[in-house]
């Protein structure tokens, strides 16, 4: 039997107007998988995308460890609603409750950078996936619901961030 090449294409339009085509050429004889980006300039949205291949055979966290009291509970990533850090602990909130976590606050930032977490205080990251809506009436604060009905409030040093961050 003959070996073939095979070739897809998609195109995708992208949050903020931005389109996507991409190509996906498979051949027998390449031992290699090779990138290539073909843009108009260089732009953020290509820098960004750069950062997500190079980051892509990155290892990334699928549960953390909690406490409360003696007991110690494996907790998805993705069950996780908000992370903040109270009397010089740190804590992750889920749907479940609230658990104690061993590690400082800017450790699990490191450890989440690239898992749609945001930092929007000094002592608080929330998950993206887990935002209900966003409260912007309050000049000069921003006002967070998470899922389950949480509100938290962004520091206003935090707010350009956050706003560029959700594209708001």
């Amino acid at each position: 039997m003959r070996n073939m090449d095979l070739a897809t294409s998609n195109r995708y339009n992208l949050y903020g107007g931005d389109s996507l085509q991409v190509d996906v050429k498979i051949k027998p004889c390449v031992e290699e998988v090779e990138v290539l980006i073909t843009a108009e300039k260089k732009t953020q949205f290509v820098n960004d995308l750069v950062e997500v291949i190079w980051d892509f055979d990155k290892h990334s966290v699928t549960t953390l460890n909690g406490y409360i009291d003696n007991r110690a509970y494996i907790i998805k990533v993705t069950d996780i609603l908000r992370i903040f850090s109270l009397n010089q602990k740190v804590y992750i909130q889920t749907a479940n409750g609230e658990f104690l976590i061993k590690n400082r606050l800017y450790e699990i930032e490191d450890v989440l950078r690239k898992q749609k977490f945001l930092r929007i205080s000094n002592s608080e990251i929330v998950n993206i996936r887990k935002i209900a809506d966003i409260d912007l009436s309050i000049i000069g604060r921003v006002c967070i619901r998470l899922s389950g009905d949480i509100c938290v409030y962004v520091s206003r040093r935090y707010i350009p961030k956050i706003k560029k961050s959700l594209g708001i």
